[in-house]
């Protein structure tokens, strides 16, 4: 959890960004299955987008809009760990596809409800 009560939110550059906790639920996309799926809380797929006429970026919020992508995702998951359907967690790890984290950081920016749900981290800075 963050400080104000909303779930910690951290996008990983690969599979071995954040190492597996069973406090928290991995959110990839989709084909994009970790290692070791049993030591999270639970392993969700956002389904990938249909390629765009304008080469936007899979999962763009203009192209996917509240209906779909990654949004709707945290949104189902948020409802299905209130109602006991998913293992309770606290935190949540996000696995896009290659280069598509910029996209999807700017359509969880755009949705109010996932802003009030999540405490989304900012990318991380520093040495390789």
């Amino acid at each position: 959890m963050s400080g104000d009560g909303r779930i910690a939110l951290e996008f990983m550059n690969g599979p071995a960004a954040i190492p597996p906790r069973p406090d928290t639920l991995l959110v990839v996309g989709d084909g994009d299955m970790p290692p070791q799926p049993a030591a999270w809380a639970d392993v969700v797929t956002v389904d990938q987008a249909a390629i765009s006429p304008f080469a936007h970026a899979a999962g763009c919020a203009c192209c996917t809009g509240r209906g779909g992508g990654l949004a709707a995702v945290l949104g189902d998951v948020f409802r299905r760990r209130a109602t006991g359907a998913l293992k309770w967690f606290d935190r949540v790890a996000v696995l896009p596809p290659r280069g598509h984290e910029a996209a999807w950081r700017a359509a969880l920016s755009a949705d109010v409800l996932v802003s009030a749900r999540f405490a989304v981290r900012p990318p991380r800075t520093g040495a390789a």
